[in-house]
């Protein structure tokens, strides 16, 4: 009941505010993401947490600013992924630009697939958007939302609608090595906290913290090119996503070693994007409290 109830604000928010000129749903972006930084004071105290940790050179109230044009810009990017459904063809060329898409072109010219290694960065949930702009499909693998199963699927219909297809990233190791041995996209977060037992600890600025296998142990195993994306934010529904130099994922030696050292590559990808974006990160998550039991880093 909690989820239909939901899914009902969610479509009746969403059409209210396409109804509104684009000024006035840039505006009520920048309203939601003020009044979470006001009222949702523990992810407000997260974010300035983690932005001291990183951007420890800054005075408290450099990182305030930083902190509030983060909120202010999750809330842009919640009504920019309600009001996505709305973007027709025509318009996607004229709000969305790609750089890099040679990276791609040659990676499935090797007939091994290609992994899009993406980040909670800009606006991520419209990043699906550049498989209509590559014209190929792309396979993106997302967490469920626990006990929300109705929501979850309404939430992944959107992201569908961005070009995405949407596979639920649970026990999915099989079905990611017979679409990239069939030569598919497959997209996949890299900066997501992973459970201890099941993550590598590696260095994010300066604190190992326990990162996903995933992206590295499937680059090695199948010899898929790992293709960082991200976004640039442009304007409101407008943005410039960047295809990086493909990450090399070494393959000789010792696999757990290389595991970690490959993720590392990952990890140094990830720092360098928000040292030139820093307002553009998921500060609110809390990425550096778990630590490994036999590091006290």
């Amino acid at each position: 009941m909690i989820d239909l109830i939901l899914i009902v604000i969610i479509k009746s928010l969403r059409q209210c505010l396409h109804l509104l000129p684009e000024k006035a749903q840039l505006s009520a972006g920048k309203y939601l993401g003020r009044l979470a930084f006001i009222f949702l004071a523990s992810r407000r105290s997260v974010a300035l947490s983690n932005i001291k940790r990183v951007f420890s050179d800054l005075s408290d109230k450099e990182i305030k600013t930083i902190a509030k044009s983060n909120f202010e810009k999750l809330g842009i990017n919640v009504i920019e992924f309600l009001l996505m459904p709305f973007i027709t063809d025509t318009e996607i060329p004229e709000r969305f630009t790609v750089e890099g898409r040679e990276f791609f072109e040659e990676a499935l010219h090797k007939g091994r697939g290609a992994i899009a290694l993406g980040f909670h960065f800009g606006n991520w949930e419209v990043t699906g958007i550049i498989s209509k702009l590559l014209g190929r499909d792309i396979i993106a693998l997302a967490r469920p939302l626990k006990k929300r199963a109705l929501l979850n699927s309404f939430l992944n219909h959107l992201r569908e609608k961005t070009g995405l297809t949407i596979i639920v990233n649970e026990n999915t190791g099989k079905e990611v090595l017979r679409l990239l041995k069939n030569n598919n996209i497959v997209a996949i977060l890299g900066d997501q906290r992973e459970k201890r037992s099941r993550g590598v600890f590696v260095e994010l600025f300066g604190t190992k913290v326990p990162t996903s296998k995933g992206v590295a142990a499937i680059g090695m195993k199948t010899g898929a090119i790992v293709i960082p994306v991200y976004s640039v934010r442009k304007g409101f529904l407008r943005y410039t996503f960047v295809c990086g130099s493909p990450i090399e994922m070494e393959r000789k030696g010792n696999i757990e070693e290389l595991i970690e050292k490959n993720t590392r590559k990952i990890n140094a990808f990830l720092e360098a994007i928000i040292g030139r974006y820093p307002d553009e990160w998921f500060w609110v998550h809390r990425r550096w409290e778990r630590r490994s039991k036999n590091n006290n880093q």
